[in-house]
């Protein structure tokens, strides 16, 4: 079990650093948008798959309903809505298309589109509906629910590159190597102890502690950032020695340079992988150690 401890230790490290990067990429997400470019570029290829399109979705976003999303999830910036539900969208598209018609000229108004891709799919819907008006505005929200899945796997994909060289960025700031921390945590028994018993209270604390706001705007993700580096990394800075103040490269050779260099690719990448990643692997351990003798 002694090296189940261990890993322990590294386990809640590792978390700790992921949430840290979390924090961070939601920082950067709030500064430059990047779940309402996210939602914007998905709209885009909805409505204006050509040139011709580019009315429309302009359309789209000069609607009043459209502006006070971005006002509301934007912090009163111009900056694009960083969430939209469906119904919103149908509503929406439904009064840039019909202006000022009635449904009774839906079709027409939808013949007269300038996109020919957005007017054949919107043409299917219909027939899929039967004309009826109902299901044709439950068809067009699971068309819009399907583009949305797909938008937030690229947007996965796409912070979880970030967060590789927000890990980058961490693991050199605190000098954080996965072998350096392994090494001290299997050599210094009272800082193992120490860092397990943090490890086993946070892990029994609810789940929803790693859920944060969805989209907090940029004041709240830099307050969470502050607290998060006072009250979690600074627990385990010090008995872990990370920092460079401690750090004695003197006596580096080039194989020494190169497992550093190493230990921070790997911290780098398994930050990337993310805080419930670790959060789950972490109670999963903890009680396995719990259902057996303690060392």
């Amino acid at each position: 079990m002694a090296i189940l401890t261990v890993v322990i230790g590294i386990v809640f490290v590792l978390l700790l650093l992921s949430l840290l990067a979390t924090t961070i990429m939601e920082l950067l997400a709030s500064f430059f948008h990047l779940r309402g470019r996210n939602l914007t570029k998905a709209l885009h290829n909805m409505l204006a798959s050509s040139d011709k399109g580019e009315v429309l979705l302009k359309d789209f976003k000069s609607n009043s309903l459209y502006k006070h999303l971005s006002q509301q999830y934007s912090n009163n910036t111009q900056g694009p809505p960083s969430y939209m539900d469906s119904a919103t969208f149908q509503s929406i598209l439904f009064d840039i298309i019909l202006k000022e018609d009635g449904v009774e000229n839906l079709k027409e108004r939808i013949d007269a589109l300038p996109d020919e891709d957005l007017k054949k799919v919107l043409n299917q819907l219909l027939r899929d509906a039967d004309n009826n008006l109902d299901k044709f505005k439950g068809n067009i929200q699971k068309w819009y629910n399907d583009v949305m899945d797909r938008a937030s796997g690229w947007y996965k994909r796409y912070t979880q590159k970030i967060l590789i060289w927000v890990g980058i960025v961490i693991a050199l700031v605190f000098n954080a190597d996965t072998f350096s921390i392994y090494s001290r945590l299997e050599s210094d028994p009272q800082t193992l102890q120490q860092v397990v018993t943090l490890a086993e209270n946070f892990a029994q604390n609810d789940e929803n502690t790693l859920i944060r706001e969805a989209d907090p705007d940029f004041e709240a993700s830099l307050e969470n950032l502050r607290s998060f580096v006072d009250n979690e990394i600074n627990s385990i800075k010090s008995p872990l020695g990370l920092g460079w103040a401690e750090t004695d490269f003197s006596n580096y050779g080039i194989y020494d340079w190169l497992a550093k260099i190493l230990g921070y690719i790997v911290t780098a990448l398994a930050v990337s992988l993310g805080a419930p990643f670790w959060f789950d692997l972490l109670r999963k351990i903890v009680n396995v150690r719990a259902s057996g003798s303690k060392p």
